[in-house]
């Protein structure tokens, strides 16, 4: 009876040691196996990300074409100058404008002079003018100035109002002052992108 439980001993001990030389070879052959499961995870995962990025590209792309193509349509190039034109043009063009706006308005031009603001990436072209007119029509006048296309951005803006005689009013019946007259002295610039050859 002892032989045989000897016996068994041995081949559980036998058993044993077989199964362990077995997951030992199978550790050898399964490891580099796993580790390169891994790698690759970790590649498809990267390409993942790559094909996610590339497929907002494209997205972005498709945005990009149907801002250009509403651009056209809705003649958004009306709202500002053409690159092409000289800074010379845009200024000349700019004064007759604005001191068509200020004619209208009643306005009287006191002086004007060219006023151009250099940049990296764009150039301003416009004028400096001087003018005087009551409080009211200037602000209507400025208000057209910033809104009418080609579009203008006034740059400089000074307004001081004129001394104005006061007169006692006698009578209940006496006419209303008169509305208050200012000075103002802007600059208004129209901004176009620089062609790539003159950019700094």
């Amino acid at each position: 009876m002892i032989g045989n439980l000897t016996l068994d001993y041995r081949r559980i001990a036998a058993w044993g040691a077989l199964l362990a030389l077995v997951l030992l070879v199978l550790g050898l052959l399964l490891g580099p196996l796993l580790a390169r499961n891994r790698a690759l995870d970790a590649e498809i995962a990267r390409d993942r990300q790559v094909l996610d990025r590339l497929t907002r590209l494209d997205v972005s792309r498709d945005l990009i074409r149907e801002a250009a193509k509403r651009f056209e349509d809705e003649q958004l190039a009306a709202l500002v100058y053409s690159q092409d034109t000289p800074p010379e043009q845009i200024a000349l063009d700019v004064q007759k404008r604005v001191t068509e706006i200020l004619d209208k308005s009643g306005a009287e031009v006191k002086t004007v002079a060219t006023y151009n603001v250099p940049a990296d990436d764009f150039q301003g072209s416009g004028i400096k003018i001087t003018f005087t007119g009551p409080m009211e029509s200037v602000a209507m006048a400025l208000h057209e100035i910033e809104s009418a296309p080609p579009l203008l951005v006034i740059e400089e803006l000074d307004i001081k109002p004129l001394l104005q005689a006061r007169v006692m009013r006698r009578a209940q019946d006496a006419p209303p002052p008169a509305a208050q007259t200012v000075q103002v002295q802007l600059a208004a610039v129209a901004y176009t992108p620089l062609a790539e050859g003159a950019k700094k």
